[in-house]
């Protein structure tokens, strides 16, 4: 024992100074309060040790996804490291309370190549229970590491089944024809530009300049981004400072003179606003992808009346969740300094606001219809909507998906015309009247 003891010793010592070497030093966040570690739990032991001990060959491969990364100007990144992980379910993560840390499960690693190009695959694994929902459909954070631009980058995910043996998107099915510049600054979402139609096959990935030195060929692989090294897994834990609140467009409408509308708000359950995080230099936030809202809670009703361009909000309350880093072996936690912001739960504030361009014309004739009775429209649609949420370096999006919890319902007061912007007001995200 005592030998056993000595050697487990001197592997410590030696996988400290490995992580020393790396460049990230250690801190002691025992020191801080609101960064306490109240501990850590492995949803899925199974899957997570399969996922590690996995050396993927082509013959037992399923493709995962692809696409291109570059810089902030458009420009390709070739050679950087990118990785992707899924991450525990918010039904996991919700009750687990502040401090408590969820593992994280590692899929596969790639790099880009000199056209910035990159193509992940991941091995067969049949369990995902606790980092896929009762829909199947998985969250998975993509990282880059080791290089000089830094990605994070969340998407929602399919797994491979009989009928399809790769992994795929779950991204709510993008419009069925394009939103221009123009019919943004229209519905009042200002001068965004157009969505980017990915799959899974044509994923845009962005890499923010970091501040660490080094180049891909002088450090190891470090997990995620810049902020973990290459012996250490990584997790968050939510925090119980700071706190925002904020309010966020849910729907847009516009009515005129023959319609009224009611917008039935019923759950938080497909609500999700785009996360933060504090990765580049001097603390400045970068978008990280949608997140769902944590917990889940009843919504409220919006009525609006005659000639109103209006958005519906709701507030809800944001919170951080630190990055920590574990080490693989001596399972050593420490804070790596780096937090992200997400929806946490819905505050209860609400409000209807004045906004929209050029009401009453329909942009495209062949999406306009005739309706004399109470019509649900943009039923099978997503409203995304630009700069919903305000944190000084980022304007978050927001993105809601229609459903019977989420109802739009227009009421003509006699037969009146509506349309979409870019499609049938049936199926359009954003609707309004014609007159």
């Amino acid at each position: 024992m005592p030998l056993q003891r000595a050697l487990h010793g001197a592997l410590c010592a030696l996988l400290a100074a490995t992580t020393l070497v790396a460049g990230t030093p250690a801190s002691n966040a025992a020191t801080e309060p609101e960064h306490q570690l109240k501990g850590t739990q492995r949803p899925n032991s199974v899957l997570a040790e399969a996922a590690r001990s996995s050396h993927v060959t082509q013959q037992d491969s399923v493709p995962l996804v692809a696409g291109t990364l570059r810089d902030s100007a458009s420009l390709p990144l070739p050679d950087t490291p990118l990785r992707i992980d899924l991450e525990p379910t918010r039904a996991l993560i919700s009750p687990a309370g502040i401090g408590v840390g969820l593992e994280y499960v590692k899929l596969a690693e790639t790099r880009t190549a000199q056209d910035g190009t990159f193509a992940f695959a991941s091995g067969r694994f049949q369990d995902l229970t606790g980092y896929a929902d009762e829909n199947g459909v998985a969250s998975a954070l993509i990282t880059s590491a080791g290089g000089q631009h830094n990605v994070w980058r969340r998407i929602y995910l399919h797994a491979p089944t009989a009928k399809s043996n790769r992994w795929t998107m779950a991204e709510p099915a993008p419009n069925r024809k394009a939103v221009t510049r123009q019919q943004r600054v229209l519905d009042g979402s200002g001068s965004a530009p157009p969505v980017t139609v990915e799959s899974e096959t044509a994923l845009e990935l962005v890499g923010y300049a970091g501040s660490s030195p080094g180049t891909p060929q002088q450090q190891a692989m470090p997990n995620p981004a810049q902020y973990c090294n290459s012996n250490e897994g990584y997790f968050f834990a939510m925090t119980n400072i700071p706190i925002k609140r904020s309010l966020v467009t849910l729907r847009a409408h516009a009515t005129g003179p023959d319609t009224s509308a009611t917008y039935a708000w019923g759950t938080t359950e497909t609500t999700q606003i785009e996360a933060a995080a504090n990765i580049a230099a001097a603390g400045a936030l970068a978008k990280v992808g949608f997140t769902k809202v944590q917990t889940v809670s009843a919504g409220i009703n919006f009525e609006i009346g005659h000639f109103q361009p209006a958005h519906f909000q709701a507030e809800f309350e944001f919170r951080t969740w630190d990055l920590w880093c574990q080490n693989y072996i001596t399972l050593e936690n420490r804070i790596s300094g780096k937090y992200e912001w997400r929806p946490y739960r819905f505050a209860g504030g609400n409000d209807i606001i004045p906004r929209g361009g050029n009401q009453g014309v329909c942009p495209d004739p062949d999406t306009t219809t005739s309706i004399s009775s109470a019509t649900w429209v943009a039923r099978d649609s997503t409203w995304t909507r630009y700069g919903g949420v305000d944190f000084g370096t980022v304007k978050l999006d927001s993105r809601t998906t229609n459903g019977s919890n989420w109802k739009l319902t227009v009421t003509p007061a006699k037969t009146a015309s509506i349309c979409g912007l870019e499609d049938l007001p049936i199926y359009a995200s954003y609707v309004m009247e014609e007159y």
